[in-house]
């Protein structure tokens, strides 16, 4: 087959057509001899990565060079404190405050030999890896079936031969029952298959293009792949999980009866299944935040020990991934260390000073940054957990003169006001993608829940309808249920939902769609008008503030 010719990108500008032999991967311009040269005697562009073109020869070279928000502008630099890709129109409108910009040419030295690289190309392989697995595993679980089915038809035929000409339609019976589910199975077995190698196709995409980088790309475009590739391998990583864990290696057997007693039938096709022999172990940064978790529901709790906090109160409390307790102070003299981190058994570790009163806190997901709500001003603080330093303030935009609960779901930060509406808050620059109007009192907590196949956003209206509402994470309502001045709440693994009603002091635990409603815990367990209440990481601990004579923390073992 004859080479594929390539003409000269400028040439062609001028009219000209000349064969190319050069490739600009910095212009994404093929070049012939004489642009060649004149491209690498000019100052501007003697840096740029040249390579031949038989090196592109069949291959894409796609890479994203200008910003989502201003298309017209290219990708100049990289913002640490929102480790992000930004144009210079970001960088200036949305950026300003940030502590830590640079060049990309500057951030991205040493790219290749960095631990992101070594780390995405090793999650990469990974993928790729059990993915070929599945892929393998998926084409034998669909041979075997059909093989189960030849096995099974020669059982049928023996079976039938010991019997007389009366079990005929029988026979036909049984055999159309195997071709539906062997027919039901190799459909799904196809299905798994087609989405397998859906998989297979998207990630050898993305290795040929950090694979191509790595021989022939600048440290530029490699740190802009990374960067743009990293999300999606974490995005692949959860897929992959999910997906082999339900899938099943489906198979058909057969099971004859005793014709003797029950001549109606001569067996039974049934589907057997077990685990998707694959294995896959995620990432070390998805790895970390996956933790042995109690399945199953508790059925009571058996109080530990207590978290003083004198003269005080803890409106709410928010675990990290490492099971550290993050608790606002919302009643801190002048202020004073009203944002405290304790330990899961109930040691304090930090303490900052926010300088506002704070009221809710939530753990921005996958990262070492939490943000929390404060009451006037209409602001949020975001604060590093690491160091338990603040960050950055960001001006809400929002009608309500309050600001109560607060959480991250994605890139948007929800958070509720004082007078019934939940606000949408774009987590850059503040600015309200959308108000959902719910009720007329306090929203005091807000949690998300996201499945596979659901995606939930439960409020808590302290005052007002005294409420916890459930919408879609659109903002569609969806249904509520009443309860006594619900303030806080939690789900546990199955999505069950956690209530502390401050004027009852109780706490209720309500199905997920918020029709069944159990008492837990009463105020002779301690419960003394409760304000927030969560699990640790692992539904083992459940960790309980209150706001009555004695303002502490309780800490229960979850049974």
């Amino acid at each position: 087959m004859a080479t594929k010719v390539v003409i000269c990108d400028p040439c062609s500008r001028l009219n000209k057509s000349t064969d190319a032999l050069k490739f600009c991967t910095d212009c994404d311009d093929a070049l012939c001899l004489d642009c060649s040269t004149a491209h690498s005697a000019l100052k501007i562009t003697i840096s740029h990565n040249v390579v031949d073109v038989s090196v592109l020869t069949g291959r894409t070279f796609n890479l994203k060079k200008f910003c989502n928000d201003h298309e017209e502008l290219p990708l100049e630099f990289f913002c640490s404190d929102h480790d992000s890709l930004q144009c210079r129109s970001c960088m200036a409108n949305t950026h300003r405050a940030c502590g830590k910009i640079l060049p990309i040419d500057i951030a991205a030295k040493g790219i290749k030999s960095s631990v992101m690289f070594d780390d995405i190309c090793k999650d990469i392989s990974a993928l790729r890896k059990s993915t070929n697995q599945l892929l393998k595993e998926r084409r034998m679980n669909k041979t075997q079936v059909g093989r189960s089915k030849e096995s099974i038809l020669q059982k049928i035929k023996q079976f039938r031969s010991d019997i007389n000409k009366h079990l005929d339609k029988l026979e036909k019976k049984m055999s159309s029952d195997l071709d539906t589910k062997e027919r039901q199975l190799v459909e799904k077995a196809s299905t798994d298959l087609f989405e397998a190698e859906t998989r297979d196709k998207h990630l050898e995409h993305i290795w040929e293009q950090v694979n191509l980088l790595t021989k022939h790309g600048s440290e530029s475009q490699m740190f802009i792949l990374l960067n743009e590739v990293r999300s999606e391998i974490t995005k692949q990583s959860t897929n992959l999980q999910e997906m082999i864990l339900t899938l099943e290696t489906n198979d058909i057997d057969f099971e004859q009866v005793d014709l003797i007693s029950a001549i109606s039938s001569m067996g039974f096709v049934k589907q057997t299944s077990s685990p998707c022999s694959v294995s896959y172990q995620p990432p070390k940064y998805i790895q970390a935040q996956i933790q042995q978790i109690q399945e199953k529901v508790p059925t009571r709790f058996e109080f530990e020990k207590k978290i003083d906090v004198p003269k005080n109160r803890i409106s709410c409390i928010a675990v990290t991934d490492d099971n550290i307790l993050l608790m606002c102070n919302d009643m801190s003299s002048h202020f004073k260390d009203n944002l405290i981190a304790y330990t899961e058994a109930g040691d304090q570790v930090q303490a900052c000073t926010i300088s506002n009163r704070v009221f809710g806190i939530a753990i921005i997901p996958h990262t070492d940054e939490a943000v929390v709500s404060l009451t006037t001003g209409k602001m949020i603080q975001f604060v590093k957990i690491s160091t338990m330093v603040p960050g950055r303030q960001l001006q809400v935009t929002m009608k309500d003169s309050r600001m109560y609960g607060i959480v991250v779901i994605r890139d948007t930060i929800v958070v509720g006001g004082s007078y019934g509406n939940v606000y949408f808050i774009e987590k850059t620059n503040g600015k309200c993608l959308k108000t959902v109007e719910i009720g007329t009192g306090i929203i005091s907590s807000l949690v998300p829940f996201i499945s596979a196949k659901d995606e939930v956003l439960y409020c808590c209206e302290y005052s007002g309808n005294k409420k916890v509402h459930r919408l879609k994470q659109d903002g569609t309502f969806i249904s509520s249920c009443e309860l006594d001045n619900p303030l806080g709440m939690t789900l546990d693994s199955k999505g069950n939902i956690y209530v502390a009603c401050y004027g009852r002091n109780e706490l209720h635990r309500l199905s997920s769609d918020c029709k069944v409603d159990d008492i837990l815990l009463i105020q002779s367990d301690g419960i003394d008008k409760p304000m927030s209440v969560v699990f640790n990481k692992t539904f083992t601990k459940l960790y309980v503030s209150k706001d009555g004579l004695d303002k502490s923390v309780l800490i229960f073992s979850c049974k």
